[in-house]
């Protein structure tokens, strides 16, 4: 059985991001769990587009509406109107600043913002045709120097934790449902381990 604090399960770009931004405490130790033997190797890794940031000319609102009609009413108000404010911040704080990520730039110096889709403005960033895969490998390699965070590499996620359905009482079934870890197994050893945790996210990809 392995305690930590946090259990993120899934090492693409929400699981690596989650465990890079929770790393900031020394206090809290991190356990991420990923499938393949790299741990690179996830869906993020794929994305040849490129990923929204803020251009020129360009705010919150504008990117907002461009969604908005994009999604032709199949969009939540709230979750564009929240990644349309804070995003681009992010982008910038996580994936540039925090890890490193160089994306293509003009000759000035000044990032090379691309116009896709039903954007009315040019702030999608790119590298090259593979952003995806330098995303992912900036934020493995920026993880990897947290001396609090652990990956553990070739381990699958069987099954959560959950009280009260893992619960000998009969009564816990009225209680509300509480994660606190998963069973993962270890391709290598072939056997399933317990993984103890104070938080458990789900960070996979379909």
């Amino acid at each position: 059985m392995l305690d930590t604090d946090v259990l993120i399960i899934g090492c693409g770009i929400a699981g690596a991001t989650a465990a890079l931004m929770l790393a900031q405490n020394p206090g809290r130790h991190i356990t991420v769990i990923t499938r393949d033997s790299n741990p690179c190797e996830s869906n993020t890794r794929y994305a040849q587009g490129g990923i929204v940031a803020r251009g020129q000319d360009d705010n919150a609102e504008l990117l907002a509406k461009d969604i908005l009609e994009a999604g032709a009413g199949a969009s939540d108000p709230q979750a564009v109107e929240l990644l349309a404010r804070e995003g681009p911040d992010i982008v910038q704080e996580i994936l540039i600043e925090m890890a490193g990520i160089r994306f293509d730039s003009q000759s000035n110096g000044e990032y090379e913002f691309g116009r896709e889709g039903a954007h009315s403005r040019r702030r999608i960033l790119h590298v090259g045709d593979g952003t995806g895969q330098a995303i992912i490998n900036g934020l493995v390699a920026a993880i990897q120097k947290y001396p609090n965070i652990s990956i553990l590499t070739n381990t699958t996620a069987v099954d959560l934790i959950t009280f009260p359905h893992h619960s000998r009482n009969p009564l816990e079934a009225y209680r509300p449902v509480i994660c606190h870890g998963a069973y993962a197994f270890d391709r290598n050893e072939r056997t399933v381990h317990r993984y103890m945790s104070a938080v458990t996210i789900l960070a996979t990809e379909g």
